[in-house]
């Protein structure tokens, strides 16, 4: 500890530090000096922050002022502004940013003894100096004292005599004292105290080097090796970490710092690190039993899906742990009822009926929802403290923060919550009643602006900003982040003060001149804070290229010593054993001679890939559902088809389509279109709006017209059948199928006919891995004499993009069905005839169906960029990390 330092404490001198880490710092350097002289017991030196200091003093005056909270200043100037805003009309600011920066000005007015005249300022200081006004006025009302005006205050009534002084201050750690604690300093100078402004002493003989990094996490890591070389020869090192920019940093340093500096507990889950001491805090609102709290509270009567899932999936609702296999299903049979919006009371009572099917004791979570809404109802206006008391009571309700033993992080999260509604409550001195969603506003605002930084153990590694450093040295020190826009910072004066008024009075931020003097003192402290000093540098951050500060340009580049990575990761790949190959790509074949579950789906999803087949049909793995709004392009597709079907159920052949005149064959159209409607909302259990639904009838009303308009160009055929079932073997492999329409053609010949509304591509019909297996499937079996044509029916909104799609016998008599490009393709594989075709696909499918029932279940897309672009398997099979690795290795290679 600085002997300077050390004889002033002992001898009961008062030690006021800039901020409450470099009081915590000489507390533990006198403690530790004590205890290093064999002392077993001394008394508490009089080391505290200057804010500290000034709130005992105000406790000792007579008549103590009645001073508001920053949360309550706050509060009150965001009152203030969303009067103001009312009365203005203007709606583009937004209330909370806009309240704490008019604050800030107002703070540094005071700090500075500053003032200005509307007349010397543009709209927006004017409208700063009407809030102002108000907020006096409100002082002044109310009897209450700002908070900010403390050291004006205390000197003040140091003049009076109402506060005694003490005989020697020492101003610890004060790279720039603003106004109002220069006089504080001045006036107990004048009534007797000697007053000392205290730096440690620099380490003159520093030996210091510049090191550049290729980006700020390649700076990070680094770092990190380099702490662990120190630690390995001298484990009690006192370790600095500096960055001026620590909201960038902050980040990366929690994720790379864990991994090399303790990676056991790392891959223990320890949430809360135990090797180093990082300053910067959080916000609370990010933490998960918070964020589940808030998002609990802002539950309405109309929840999206999006929000049901996260509150199903969340570990902190009610009983999560014991219901989390119930609520995953829960959640994904919600997916797939289509619904981005779900009401309050449908929501319970279709969560109750699915929670009896997948618990035995049914779902709390519908009781959870059932409680929430019977929350809504109560609305009318309370004072904060009510509210702050109802909301905790509510969330007990809830069952929050869950059933499971919490981390130390999350119960520390949880009591800064429980703070919070503490300050919520304490708004009852500065606001009038206010109703649920206005408390719910104002509490939600209050826990966005709360820091949350877990405590750790006291650690001799310190990761701190460049403000929080001062007054501190170390043995060792890396300071990150030097490039030309962290030291100087670019300025950032305060929009609410005309710039002139600030570069007056040289207030903080204000120009390029201000930073730099300002960033002068802070390489003057921080280059000579250690013996051994490390200042690095980013070539580039966030792809934008940087040069160095100008504060590093004459110290020597080096080459800090590193230690080996403790990665992990990194160990893992370096111990990794010898790895054996294991073709795992064949699974137990099918026993079962019986028809399995899956359709054409299984040949088709064979084709493009036998993982695929597999994941989806044997393991029954599919992705989650995301519903659209309105009707999604599936079930507009069944729609379609359904709508055709109906129609050809009624009309049977095209002579009697040819005899409807167009009033009755709109009126069959729109009673078909209204049989399908039902029939979609029944399978699909959901009602939907009647503008919707009537929009949709149109819609299906006239793509049918227009399709049946080619209908009428073909020569004469019968609708044989449609949407009926068929069992086909495809060689080990029986599935079932249905057929969507079979046409009576001349010579008795059949045409096999699938709807489509997307785009079929007929050519695939033609290779070996046949991925739209559907038409194909349900020629199999059949003579081939009898089959005439296989066509897609595609079916869509624009006129041109009509028509069929495929091979026929006589291509002619098919709007659309042109086989130019077919034709070539035949000839090319070697199919010389339609006949030829279909012996293809007697040969090609039962190949597909074999490879399923025999359990080929390879990771081999047919073309994995169109194949693998809509796949929701890519997470499973790991074919995307398996492209990256071969990448790396290539380029390794290269």
């Amino acid at each position: 500890m600085d002997n300077l330092i050390f004889d002033a404490a002992r001898q009961g001198h008062t030690i006021l530090t800039v901020n409450d880490r470099l009081a915590r710092h000489l507390l533990r350097q006198y403690d530790l000096a004590q205890q290093g002289s064999g002392l077993s017991a001394w008394l508490r030196p009089e080391i505290q922050s200057l804010t500290a200091w000034l709130a005992r003093q105000v406790q000792r005056l007579s008549q103590r002022p009645d001073f508001l909270s920053k949360v309550q200043c706050l509060r009150v100037w965001e009152m203030i502004i969303e009067a103001d805003l009312e009365q203005t009309g203007n709606y583009l600011l937004q209330v909370k940013p806009t309240a704490q920066r008019a604050y800030q000005a107002h703070q540094l007015l005071v700090q500075y003894a500053a003032d200005f005249r509307a007349s010397e300022g543009a709209e927006d200081h004017r409208a700063f100096l009407r809030w102002r006004s108000v907020w006096r006025q409100q002082l002044v009302q109310h009897g209450w004292q700002d908070s900010a005006e403390r050291p004006w205050l205390i000197a003040a009534a140091i003049i009076a005599g109402r506060v005694p002084v003490p005989t020697h201050v020492i101003m610890a750690g004060f790279d720039d004292m603003t106004p109002d604690v220069r006089q504080l300093c001045q006036v107990m100078t004048d009534h007797g105290t000697v007053v000392t402004a205290w730096h440690p002493a620099p380490f003159q003989q520093a030996q210091r080097q510049r090191v550049a990094a290729h980006d700020p996490a390649d700076e990070v890591r680094r770092c990190a090796r380099w702490i662990n070389h120190i630690l390995e020869t001298n484990p009690a090192a006192a370790i600095g970490v500096v960055a001026p920019q620590m909201e960038i940093y902050q980040p990366l340093v929690e994720n790379i710092f864990p991994t090399e500096l303790d990676p056991s507990a790392v891959l223990d889950g320890d949430e809360v690190p135990t090797v180093f001491n990082l300053s910067l805090g959080h916000r609370l609102d990010r933490e998960g039993p918070v964020c589940a709290a808030l998002r609990l509270l802002r539950v309405g009567k109309v929840l999206s899906l999006d929000e049901v899932g996260w509150l199903l999936r969340s570990p902190y609702v009610g009983p999560a742990a014991a219901e989390r296999d119930a609520r995953a299903q829960t959640d994904r049979e919600l997916r797939r009822c289509g619904l981005a919006e779900w009401s309050s009371y449908r929501l319970v009572k279709t969560i109750d009926t699915l929670g009896k099917k997948f618990h035995p004791d049914g779902l709390q979570f519908a009781k959870i929802i059932a409680t929430l809404q019977d929350a809504l109802q109560n609305n009318a206006k309370r004072m904060p403290s009510e509210w702050a008391e109802s909301f905790l009571q509510l969330l007990r309700q809830l069952g929050w923060p869950g059933d499971r033993v919490l981390s130390s992080r999350e119960y520390q999260a949880i009591q800064h919550f429980n703070g919070v509604l503490g300050e919520l409550a304490s708004l009852d001195r500065v606001t009038a009643p206010l109703n649920r969603v206005e408390a719910l506003k104002v509490f939600a605002r209050l826990v966005s602006s709360a820091d949350f930084q877990p405590e750790g153990s006291d650690c001799t590694i310190q990761v701190l900003g460049e403000l929080e450093a001062s007054g501190m040295t170390f043995d060792y020190l890396w300071v990150l982040g030097l490039h030309d826009a962290a030291l100087p910072q670019p300025p950032s004066p305060n929009p609410f003060i005309p710039l002139p008024v600030q570069r007056q009075y040289k207030m903080k931020r204000v120009d390029a001149e201000r930073e730099r003097h300002f960033a002068a003192q802070i390489a003057e402290r921080l280059f000579l804070a250690a013996p051994e000093i490390v200042l690095s540098w980013p070539r580039q951050v966030n792809g934008s290229e940087h040069r160095p500060s100008p504060f590093i340009t004459d110290i020597s580049e080096g080459e800090p010593l590193l230690a080996e990575s403790q990665s992990p990761s990194m160990q893992m790949w370096l111990s990794r054993p010898l790895l054996k190959t294991l073709d795992d790509c064949r699974v137990n074949p099918l026993i079962s001679k019986k028809s399995f579950t899956g359709g054409t789906g299984i040949i088709k999803d064979q084709a493009l890939c036998p993982f695929r087949a597999f994941a989806h049909h044997r393991l029954r793995a599919v992705g989650l559902d995301a519903p659209e709004i309105g009707v999604d392009n599936m079930a507009r597709g069944t729609l379609a088809h359904t709508v055709l079907e109906i129609f050809w159920n009624m009309t049977i052949d095209q002579s009697t389509l040819l005899a409807l005149d167009e009033q009755s064959l709109m009126q069959r159209l729109e009673q078909a279109a209204e049989q399908a409607l039902c029939r979609f909302e029944k399978e699909q259990r959901c009602d939907l709006p009647t503008r919707q639904r009537r929009i949709e009838s149109q819609r299906l009303v006239r793509l049918a017209r227009q399709w049946l308009e080619l209908e009428k160009k073909r020569p004469p055929f019968r609708v044989k059948a449609s949407e009926i079932n068929h069992q086909v073997a495809v060689g080990k492999l029986t599935i079932r199928t249905r057929i969507d329409r079979i046409d009576s053609l001349d010579h008795d010949q059949d045409a096999i006919i699938d709807y489509k509304t997307g785009r079929p591509d007929p050519s695939q019909w033609l290779e070996q891995r046949i991925t739209e297996p559907q038409l194909p499937l349900y020629c199999l079996g059949r003579s081939k004499d009898q089959v005439g044509a296989v066509m897609f029916a595609t079916v869509r909104t624009k006129e041109k993009e009509c028509g069929f799609r495929g091979l026929a016998r006589d291509a002619s008599g098919w709007p659309g069905a042109g086989q130019r490009t077919l034709g070539a393709l035949m000839e090319e594989k070697g199919l010389a005839s339609f006949d030829d075709v279909l012996s293809h696909w007697d040969q090609a499918l039962p190949l597909l169906g074999n490879a399923f029932a025999d359990g080929e279940a390879a990771v081999d897309p047919v073309d994995p960029e169109r194949t693998c672009q809509y796949c929701d398997l890519t997470s499973f099979c790991r074919i995307l990390d398996v492209e990256e690795i071969m990448t790396l290795k290539e380029g390794e290679h290269a």
